[in-house]
């Protein structure tokens, strides 16, 4: 019972000390250009949909863009985090089992590195976005 409790504290910490993560919803997608970094992440959200993106830090901001759209900003993040941790920053699955990929973004680290921490960025087919769930926040030992 321990670990629940723990794991609450750690989500409530996470998410009320980060402050460039407050207040972040998605937005409309900007229609300023952006240049995409050279170590832009390419997912596959949904083959049946064919749908791709690109997920990438820019500036402490997580942005995602999809083929032929203006990019989106997902959230914000600890720019500590991304340089150490760039390899597992991001990670794509379809948890809900709906046939779209939802990207999981690494939102922190316990102490020791031992947990990582994600939120979860499901596909809107409807309104063409990403959405945070935050339900769907893990946590996660390596």
């Amino acid at each position: 019972m321990k670990t629940p409790l723990m794991l609450s504290i750690v989500v409530t910490l996470l998410t009320a000390c980060n402050p460039a993560k407050r207040d972040v919803v998605p937005q409309s997608p900007l229609s300023a250009a952006i240049t995409i970094p050279s170590d832009a992440k390419p997912l596959l959200i949904s083959e049946k949909y064919q749908i791709r993106a690109t997920v990438y830090v820019i500036d402490g901001v997580v942005m995602v863009q999809k083929q032929g759209a203006d990019a989106q900003r997902l959230t914000g993040i600890n720019p500590a985090l991304y340089p150490d941790f760039q390899k597992v920053f991001f990670r794509v699955q379809d948890k809900n089992r709906d046939g779209l990929n939802e990207i999981a973004v690494l939102a922190g680290t316990s102490f020791g590195a031992t947990e990582r921490c994600y939120d979860v960025f499901h596909y809107n087919l409807k309104q063409g976005i990403f959405e945070r769930r935050w339900e769907d926040f893990y946590c996660t030992s390596h």
